[in-house]
């Protein structure tokens, strides 16, 4: 999923040229959790949203084109034995692109948190990183994980 984001939006980051701008962006959000380690054995979470993401692009005083996301999605949840949950998920992520494309830089802030009063209670996930992305096409990134609490690769849907 996060490199599904880098993928569709890196095309339209590298073209930014203007000074500050911002856009907002609400859009529905549904997600099935069933591979995730978090989660007790044969438990599968559905869940659905609304995503709201703003999308801030300014150029620094060294030409480099910084885009800032934050997004905030939160909705209600149900598992597959019918205990109801509310989630939220939160990113905040910075992509610095200098003039020349790449390498460009990314730091993100990721984190998921599902509650209720079934037996997923509680699942709460996140990560720090900082990527370094060298190429799109082939997909070329180092990255350098500075925190993780859970397993966001299985347990973080959005």
């Amino acid at each position: 999923m996060k490199r599904h984001f880098l993928l569709v939006i890196a095309p339209l980051l590298l073209a930014t040229t203007a000074s500050a701008q911002a856009t907002q962006i609400r859009t529905p959000v549904s997600f099935t959790l069933s591979s995730c380690t978090g989660l007790p054995a044969g438990v599968t979470v559905s869940g659905s949203g609304e995503s709201f993401v703003v999308l801030t692009t300014r150029l620094d005083q060294n030409g480099n084109s910084v885009i800032e996301r934050n997004d905030l999605v939160t909705g209600i949840a149900v598992d597959s034995n019918g205990a109801s949950y509310s989630f939220n998920y939160h990113n905040h992520s910075t992509m610095t692109v200098p003039p020349a494309g790449f390498p460009f830089s990314v730091s993100i802030t990721d984190h998921f948190n599902l509650v209720g009063n079934g037996k997923a209670d509680q699942l709460q996930v996140h990560f720090v990183a900082n990527l370094t992305v060298y190429s799109l096409s082939p997909f070329v990134v180092t990255a350098d994980f500075k925190n993780i609490h859970g397993n966001p690769f299985t347990c973080d849907p959005i």
